[in-house]
């Protein structure tokens, strides 16, 4: 019979998810996504196969704050409170099944490919000889083959979030950083709530479900940089794939938060090398409404041109080329204007996000 790891759940009674440790749960457990707190909860007993390999955590806690601060302070609009509603108390580490695939692929492509070039002809209103610059196309293909390492999620079902499972469909699986399975790597004496799920996914039906689409996504980016961008259009690559390895499972590390601001869930998701994050934050709605107004403005303003063709027609050519002058330095002004107040609103609001994140 095949090694197993026993994994420790509970169900939240809050929020329905399953809640999974790999070391028993003390009295009291706190849920990592509604956070609700539930006592002497009951545990279920889970086996899983032992993993064949793991990829360690390279970062830390707080190096997983300190990406989640600076998200948060160089997005536009954030409220300036943000960091009063999230708790680091609340930031789970876990680590996620996945499957490694392994192989190599083989593409072809081809698309139209854009060149500058000059064309020679006379002017609408007069016998002048106009020259002017135009874009032409003309027919491309290449081929394209090389390895390729995907990991994929080894779970389907609701225990997480979708958000969560998207991110970890696609992890940057590194051979420097897989390592061979050891119950020590997991540092269960220093990390007594380590989060994780039980696998439940077969392995071919993963890869039936988004192997095509990771070699072709692979393959069209492979192309990409053969046109070292190149303007093109029509492009179109087809790819078949060689699988060596097929389903091996991994234990991937994650960082994330869940938090609420104003009776609104968000997140902060993070690999645990540290490599990709995704998040989603709430918006200061009076930041938005002096945003929307600045560019409402700036667009009228923009198509106000019109009324000097209305007069050109109603009263003079006088009255016309008046009203352009005007519209050029009234839109002109704004756009400087309108610039300055905004880049200083948001100059100030990443300012003050800055300074309540250095009180954390």
């Amino acid at each position: 019979m095949a090694e197993t790891l026993e994994l420790q759940q509970v169900k939240c009674p809050s929020c329905g998810r399953v809640i999974t440790s790999f070391s028993p749960f003390q009295a009291e457990v706190e849920c990592p996504y509604c956070h609700n707190k539930a006592f002497n909860p009951l545990i279920t007993a889970k086996k899983i196969p032992i993993p064949e390999r793991i990829i360690p955590f390279k970062t830390t806690q707080e190096e997983f704050e300190q990406h989640l601060v600076a998200a948060l302070v160089d997005t536009n609009f954030v409220p300036v409170d943000i960091f009063e509603h999230i708790q680091p108390d609340n930031v789970v580490k876990a680590y996620l099944p996945m499957y490694l695939y392994e192989g190599k692929y083989q593409a072809s492509w081809n698309c139209q490919v854009g060149y500058e070039t000059q064309e020679v002809g006379k002017s609408t209103f007069s016998d002048d000889v106009k020259v002017r610059t135009v874009t032409k196309y003309h027919p491309a293909n290449g081929v394209s083959n090389g390895l390729f390492s995907f990991m994929c999620l080894a779970y389907e079902g609701n225990e997480i979030p979708e958000e969560l499972k998207q991110f970890a469909m696609r992890f940057p699986y590194s051979v420097q950083d897989s390592k061979a399975y050891s119950p020590e790597l997991l540092n269960l004496d220093t990390d007594k709530d380590l989060q994780t799920i039980a696998l439940n996914a077969d392995s071919d039906l993963v890869w039936n479900k988004w192997g095509q689409t990771l070699v072709d996504d692979l393959a069209s980016e492979s192309a990409s940089e053969q046109l070292n961008g190149q303007k093109i259009k029509d492009f179109r690559c087809t790819s078949n794939y060689d699988l060596k390895t097929e389903g091996r499972f991994v234990m991937a590390p994650f960082w994330f938060v869940y938090y609420t601001y104003k009776d609104q869930q968000y997140y902060f998701i993070m690999d645990g090398l540290g490599v990709n994050h995704s998040y989603t934050n709430p918006q200061d709605e009076e930041q938005l409404k002096k945003d929307r107004l600045f560019k409402t403005i700036e667009k009228v303003l923009k198509w106000s041109w019109i009324l000097a063709i209305v007069l050109w027609f109603m009263v003079s050519w006088k009255a016309c080329w008046i009203t352009l002058l005007v519209w050029i330095c009234a839109w002109l002004c704004s756009k400087l204007t309108f610039k300055i107040l905004l880049n200083s609103m948001h100059t100030k609001s990443h300012q003050l996000r800055a300074e309540a994140a250095a009180k954390l």
